[in-house]
């Protein structure tokens, strides 16, 4: 019969283990994924494939980052795709309404500066309308951001009734998704240098603190004196911003603006969150966890593809992550709770 001593030894040589796994799970199932696209196709590791999919993850990692904060306060938000379209749309609109920009028919000539900080200050104003609805009206994010995804995405087509702009005038566009250091696209380094600084932010500073505390456990956080409707409304204006941020890679990427783009993205962004550990329940995640999850589903979306795995299958596979990373963080939190 085994004494004390050799129980407890055992019991923290498990938890132990479980740490371990916890902690790298996520680095080893990138390189898991990674082997298995170089075995599944001869192209995968060739430089201008992993390039492409580093712009992919570019998009897809700003658009997740915004997302994760939405999830850490307990909330969700679906208009981040459709942002990704009417920003950058609405950007233009807006401008050329009293500094003309666009010339012959659908070609934007000029006005770089003023289409990137309208961008961006419309992602963010669309993040702050969600947050003041889900606030102040106490109407579920779920709702609100879902109506907020068909309004501005019908928006998006009336502003120049359907059609595409292209942005082939505007040379810092195409020169930011095209510069490369070391052989990396500038655009995953941008990504690279936002994930570090918000990472910063959450772990280090109280605003991390704060945002963990509002999803966590609201009711706690408002009696030791944190304003959680605050901070709700923060997490919402940086998804908003975030998703600009994503909304001018793409375009950059693409010399245009396509009223299309974006299309489902906001779905990419929850199940890339909650790959890296995020939950639905709020309070729990990290961004380094989206940012290693950024590489894992874009590797895995890229190696369908390079198969010749249409899109159908692709969201079947998202839809499918989603789920299972959901079961799984369960068992985790079912067995962390019997300990």
């Amino acid at each position: 019969m085994p004494d004390g001593k050799s129980v407890k030894s055992q019991s923290a040589d498990a938890q132990s283990k479980n740490n371990f796994m916890d902690r790298y799970m996520l680095f080893v199932l990138l390189v898991v994924v990674f082997i298995v696209g170089a075995v599944l196709s001869p192209t995968f590791l060739k430089r201008n494939n992993i390039q492409n999919v580093l712009l992919n993850i570019s998009v897809y990692g700003l658009l997740a980052i915004g997302q994760t904060a939405v999830l850490l306060v307990k909330e969700i938000d679906l208009s981040c795709g459709a942002l990704v379209a009417f920003a950058p749309m609405s950007a233009i609109y807006v401008t050329n309404s009293f500094f003309p920009l666009i010339q012959g028919g659908n070609f934007v000539a000029r006005g770089t500066a003023f289409i990137i900080i309208f961008t961006l200050l419309i992602g963010t104003a669309v993040g702050a309308i969600n947050g003041l609805v889900r606030t102040r009206l106490k109407i579920s994010s779920l709702i609100a951001t879902l109506g907020s995804m068909y309004i501005i995405g019908g928006f998006t087509y009336m502003f120049f009734n359907g059609h595409s702009l292209y942005l082939t005038g505007l040379p810092l566009f195409a020169n930011f998704s095209m510069t490369k250091i070391l052989n990396l696209p500038l655009p995953f380094l941008f990504f690279v240098l936002v994930s570090l600084l918000v990472a910063f932010l959450f772990t280090k500073t109280k605003i991390g603190r704060r945002i963990y505390a509002t999803g966590g456990n609201e009711k706690a956080a408002v009696y030791s004196g944190i304003s959680t409707a605050r901070w709700k409304f923060i997490a919402f204006c940086f998804s908003g911003f975030c998703a600009g941020l994503a909304a001018l890679i793409y375009c950059s990427r693409m010399q245009a603006v396509e009223v299309v783009q974006g299309s489902g993205y906001e779905m990419v962004a929850i199940a890339i969150a909650v790959i890296g550990g995020t939950t639905l329940e709020g309070g729990r995640g990290t961004i380094l966890g989206t940012f290693i999850a950024s590489g894992i589903l874009c590797f895995i979306l890229n190696i369908m593809s390079l198969k010749g795995l249409i899109s159908w299958y692709q969201t079947v596979v998202i839809g499918i992550i989603i789920v299972g990373a959901a079961l799984q963080h369960s068992y985790t939190n079912r067995k962390t709770s019997m300990r």
